[in-house]
């Protein structure tokens, strides 16, 4: 009996032992972090979560790690990263509790998001930042960034958009960035639908304003973007179109009709005239 109850108990801790190593193997390097992003109505980019509106609820969410060296998957920071698709746009949102906020170490920490081109090997050329400023006061401004080599150069036309905000120990930080609709191909990365086809999305996070110097920790995940699915008018849009048509055909049948009225009465006057 007691044989048989040692056996259970080293079995459990093997069995947790290879759980918490596959964990970690996978908030690491070793296998991709693959999320399949759905759509859902567009989140108010402004660092806070409005439950009351639920612009968050149809996010695909994942809880993973930032780490100092991904290679090795130790001394991680756990965060919350959400993200959703609406029109031609796609909506990512980083969440963590830092029990450090509130202090000078941290007014100017920041939260990247690095964007490798398809099929480039995680060879990341875009960078959408959001800098904080002074962290207790949510001061914080929105960056774009071309990466040239290791060179971060600002873009001539910035896109996207990004805001952060603190409560407590928690910030949240929000960023958009466009999708097959990228008004600068050359400086950023052209987001596309393709099927089956992932892009790499380098989540940053460091204390100073320094590029990429001031990077501590990061991870990579892949996301696949979807195309958007014909969604069928409801009844009620179904009504006003045909509506509309059947208002705007009878008008120009009217018209048309008044025109020819003219013509013939034209013709008529001609007649007795001569």
């Amino acid at each position: 009996m007691k044989k048989n109850t040692i056996r259970l108990l080293t079995l459990i801790i093997i069995t947790q032992i290879f759980l918490s190593s596959m964990l970690l193997i996978t908030n690491g390097y070793g296998d991709p972090i693959e999320i399949e992003v759905g759509f859902g109505a567009a989140p108010v980019i402004d660092g806070i979560i409005d439950s009351t509106t639920g612009e968050w609820d149809q996010a695909e969410k994942q809880n993973i790690y930032l780490y100092p060296n991904i290679t090795v998957p130790e001394n991680g920071l756990a965060i919350d990263l959400w993200a959703i698709q609406e029109g031609v746009n796609l909506y990512i949102l980083v969440r963590f509790d830092l029990q450090d906020h509130g202090t000078s170490e941290y007014d100017n920490e920041f939260i990247g998001i690095l964007i490798a081109d398809e099929g480039s090997n995680s060879d990341f050329t875009d960078a959408k930042i959001v800098q904080c400023s002074n962290i207790s006061e949510n001061t914080f401004q929105y960056l774009d960034y071309h990466i040239n080599d290791t060179e971060y150069e600002e873009d001539i036309i910035p896109n996207g958009d990004g805001a952060a905000n603190l409560e407590g120990n928690q910030i949240t930080y929000e960023f958009s960035m466009p999708v097959k609709d990228t008004k600068d191909q050359v400086q950023d990365v052209y987001l596309n639908y393709i099927h089956n086809i992932y892009y790499d999305f380098k989540i940053v996070f460091g204390k100073e304003a320094l590029y990429p110097d001031g990077i501590i920790i990061s991870n990579i995940v892949s996301i696949n973007l979807q195309h958007p699915t014909f969604t069928p008018p409801s009844i009620e849009e179904l009504i006003m179109f045909i509506t509309t048509i059947v208002i705007f055909s009878t008008i120009g049948a009217l018209y048309i009709f008044y025109l020819y009225r003219i013509t013939q009465l034209k013709k008529e006057i001609r007649r007795i005239r001569s």
